[in-house]
C-alpha cells in the first residue's frame, strides 16, 4: 500500500479537526482494471418492450493488477455506454452515442443547477475524459490475496454511477462485482420489496458467475451500497453468511424503506451480525434510523456527511469537477474523497486483518468538518417501531402508552418516526402526533406536523384546526401561514 495513503488515512482517523488543505486522496498502488459481461439468467423472464427474454444482467468488474502492459486507456464514455446496453445488447452504436451524450448532458446541467458546479468544459469533452481504470488488463484469477466487494446500485441505476470509488478501492487491492439495479420482471422498480429481492438475486447470480464462470477466487466478501441498494446489501447479508463487513451510503434501509424491508421473508435483525457502518446525508434529525439501532451487530457505526445531501453519494459530481481545469474543489466533491478513504479504511480493517490492526479506529470515531460521528442511540423508539409492524396499530398505542415516561422525552424523535408512517401507516402517524401533543401541550412544531399530515391525507378540516394552534403558539412562522392559505 502507498505510504502516502496510510499516512492520510491515519491522519483520518486520529485528528478531531483536519484541515482540508492537508488532505489529498491518492490511488493505490495496483494499476486498475474493468472488465463488463454481457450475461443472461434464463430462471427468470424480463420485459424488454414488448418482448419477453431472459434477464439481461451485465455485469461490471473492477480488480486491481500486477501489470499495466498491453492495457487499452478507458475514456468516461466506455463507462456511460454501457448504461444504453444494460438491457438490449444488440443495441446500435448510434444509439448508445446519442444515449451516452443525452444522459452526461442532463446530469452535468443538474449539477450546474442545483449544486453550482460548472466545469467550464462540454458534454463531449467530459465523455472523453479519462477514467482511472484501463481494459485489458491480466486479472490474478488463481491468485487468491484480494478480497472482492459487491457494490449495489440505487433504484434503477447502473453500477458505473459510483466509477470512482469502485476504481479507487480497486487500486488498493480490492475487486468489485456490481450490476445495474432493476425491478423483478423490468426496469421498472415497483414494488419495493419485489424489486429488493430481485436485486439480491441479480447478486447472488453475479457473485456465482464470478466463481464459476470467471474463476475469480477471493480471501473476504464485502457488500456496498447506496440509497435502495443500501435494502440489497441488508438482505444479502441476512441469506449469505459469508459476508464479512457491510457498508451502507445513504441507505434507504435507514428510512422509511425500512417498513417494507422488515416485513421480507429472509430478513432477520439477529443475523446482521457482521460489522456494519451506515453513512447518512446532510439533513438533522431526518430519522431514527431504525435498521442501526436495530441490528444485532455489536460493531457499527454511523456517519453523517455534512456536505452531501443524498444525490452527492455517486461519483459523478466529483468527476465533473475532475474534469474542469480549475484546481478549487467544491466541499461536495472534497466529502466524496472522505468518503472513498473511509470505505477503504473501513474495508481495511474487517476484509484485510492480516494486513491492517483489529484494534485500528475508525474514521468515524473522530470529527472533522466533512465526517461527523453521531451518537444514535434510538433503541427504545426502534424497539417500538419494529412491536408496531409486528403487532397493530392498537397494541402499539397501548405500548405508548405503557412506556409513556420512556417516550415523553423523545418528543423529537417520535414526529421522525410519525413522518415515516405517513404513506403507509397514517392512523398510527396521526396517533403519534397526538400522543406528543398530549404530553408537550405548546409544542407548535408537533401541532404544524400534525396538520401537514392531515392536509397530505386530504382532511383540510382536521388540517385547518391543528395549524391554527401551531400558529396560536408560533403566530411568526411564515410556513403555518403559506399551509393555511393552501
Amino acid at each position: 500500500m502507498n505510504l502516502k495513503i496510510i499516512i492520510i488515512v491515519t491522519l483520518l482517523l486520529n485528528v478531531a479537526k483536519l484541515d482540508c488543505s492537508a488532505f489529498e486522496l491518492e490511488k493505490g498502488t495496483y494499476p486498475v482494471g474493468f472488465s463488463s459481461y454481457k450475461v443472461y439468467d434464463h430462471s427468470r423472464k424480463y420485459a424488454l418492450g414488448q418482448d419477453s427474454i431472459s434477464r439481461p444482467l451485465l455485469i461490471h468488474l473492477w480488480y486491481p493488477s500486477r501489470e499495466n502492459r498491453n492495457s487499452v486507456a478507458l475514456d468516461y464514455k466506455h463507462y456511460i455506454d454501457l448504461i444504453a446496453q444494460r438491457e438490449n445488447y444488440g443495441i446500435s452504436g448510434t444509439d448508445i452515442d446519442n444515449n451516452s451524450y443525452n444522459y452526461v448532458k442532463a446530469y452535468s446541467d443538474f449539477a450546474k443547477n442545483n449544486f453550482d458546479l460548472d466545469t467550464g468544459i462540454t458534454t463531449r469533452q467530459i465523455l472523453a475524459s479519462p477514467v482511472s481504470a484501463r481494459s485489458g488488463l491480466p486479472l490474478q484469477i488463481n491468485d487468491p490475496v484480494f478480497p472482492l466487494l459487491i457494490y449495489a446500485p440505487s433504484n434503477g441505476k447502473a453500477s458505473v454511477q459510483n466509477h470512482m470509488i469502485c476504481e479507487y478501492l480497486a487500486s488498493h487491492g480490492f475487486m468489485i462485482l456490481s450490476v445495474a439495479s432493476a425491478g423483478p420482471n423490468s426496469i421498472n422498480r415497483e414494488p419495493m420489496q419485489e424489486s429488493t429481492i430481485a436485486q439480491v438475486m441479480d447478486m447472488e447470480y453475479i457473485l456465482d458467475y464470478a466463481l464459476d464462470s470467471l474463476h475469480v477466487q477471493y480471501t473476504s466478501l464485502g457488500l456496498f451500497g447506496f440509497s435502495t441498494g443500501g435494502n440489497a446489501i441488508a438482505l444479502f447479508q441476512m441469506r449469505n453468511k459469508q459476508v464479512s463487513a457491510v457498508l451502507s451510503l445513504d441507505g434507504s434501509q435507514e428510512y422509511s424503506h425500512y417498513l417494507g424491508l422488515f416485513k421480507m421473508e429472509d430478513f432477520d435483525l439477529e443475523k446482521m451480525d457482521v460489522p456494519y457502518l451506515s453513512m447518512v446525508n446532510s439533513h438533522e434529525d431526518f430519522s431514527i434510523y431504525p435498521f442501526f439501532n436495530s441490528i444485532s451487530s455489536t460493531e457499527k457505526n454511523i456517519l453523517r456527511m455534512p456536505y452531501l445531501n443524498h444525490f452527492g453519494f455517486v461519483s459523478n459530481w466529483r468527476f465533473f469537477e475532475s474534469c474542469s481545469s480549475g484546481s478549487d474543489l467544491s466541499n461536495m466533491s472534497i466529502s466524496y474523497d472522505y468518503l472513498c478513504a473511509c470505505a477503504l479504511g473501513y474495508f481495511n480493517k474487517y476484509l484485510k486483518p492480516d494486513v491492517f490492526p483489529s484494534d485500528e479506529p475508525l474514521c468515524c470515531d473522530h470529527e472533522n468538518e466533512f465526517i461527523q460521528a453521531l451518537d444514535q442511540n434510538n433503541i427504545s423508539i426502534s424497539k417500538f417501531c419494529n412491536f408496531f409492524l409486528e403487532h397493530d396499530t392498537d397494541a402499539a398505542v397501548s405500548y405508548l402508552n405503557e412506556e409513556k415516561s420512556v417516550f415523553y422525552e423523545q418528543e423529537n424523535e417520535i414526529n421522525i418516526l410519525a413522518k415515516m408512517f405517513q404513506d403507509n401507516y397514517i392512523d398510527l402517524s396521526i396517533k403519534l402526533f397526538q400522543f406528543n401533543i398530549e404530553n408537550h401541550p405548546n409544542s407548535w412544531h408537533t401541532y404544524y406536523l400534525l396538520g401537514l399530515a392531515y392536509k397530505n391525507n386530504d382532511m383540510p378540516s382536521s388540517a385547518k384546526s391543528a395549524l391554527l394552534k401551531a400558529q396560536e403558539l408560533n403566530p411568526e412562522n411564515t410556513e403555518i401561514t403559506k399551509l393555511l392559505i393552501q
